[in-house]
């Protein structure tokens, strides 16, 4: 093997799909697969008895819990990379994963050209988190009072302060206090950004 190969851990307890990741890692000639592992058990276990590059880690594996596992190799192992794959839509979990110092959080209805793609990204470096990954992580850290969500409906519908104002009777001033707050918490500057993130979240 030339000295640039990257070895690489599967661990996916479903052997089809893990068979259908090797088979595509396997294209790659400075790729080598080193383990395929269907229990979460056994990766600590091969990880501190063997070298290994990427570990691409399934979330939903039996024999623990993926993010605790994630995050104490991230700590042992800092330079070891790790790409968590889910076939969960869910912001906690994606969140877990980010926090747990995942390199890369894909999903598995993904393509082969973006997991390729991610892999080359995650050894040169960079933290992969796509953008309706991360949305749905923004989602959990969005802390939007009731009347804050209530308002932005409203701005999303295209309701102007005043008609917003009216229709909630509360005060011009205080509506654009709210709005204040809610682009702030968002991260946006202006409508149009905050209706792109209203959809990325999913809150329309």
């Amino acid at each position: 093997m030339p000295a640039t190969t990257i070895k690489i851990l599967l661990a996916d307890d479903h052997a089809i799909f893990r068979q259908g990741l090797k088979l595509l890692l396997q294209t790659q000639s400075h790729y080598q697969i080193v383990a395929e592992l269907g229990n979460l058990g056994q990766v600590l276990p091969y990880i501190q008895s063997e070298a290994v590059d990427l570990c691409i880690l399934d979330y939903h594996m039996p024999g623990g819990e993926s993010s605790a596992v994630l995050a104490y190799c991230k700590q042992r192992y800092p330079d070891m990379k790790f790409i968590a794959l889910t076939g969960a839509n869910s912001g906690v979990i994606f969140k877990q994963l980010r926090d747990a110092k995942a390199d890369a959080i894909l999903q598995k209805e993904g393509s082969a050209n973006q997991l390729l793609d991610c892999i080359e990204q995650v050894l040169a470096g960079k933290q992969v988190i796509p953008e309706e990954v991360q949305a749905q992580i923004d989602v959990c850290e969005t802390e939007l009072t009731p009347r804050e969500l209530q308002i932005l409906a409203l701005i999303y519908q295209g309701l102007a302060t005043i008609e917003i104002a009216e229709q909630l009777s509360l005060s011009a001033k205080t509506v654009d206090k709210h709005r204040e707050n809610i682009m702030r918490k968002l991260q946006v500057n202006n409508v149009v950004q905050l209706i792109h993130k209203v959809q990325l979240l999913g809150l329309q």
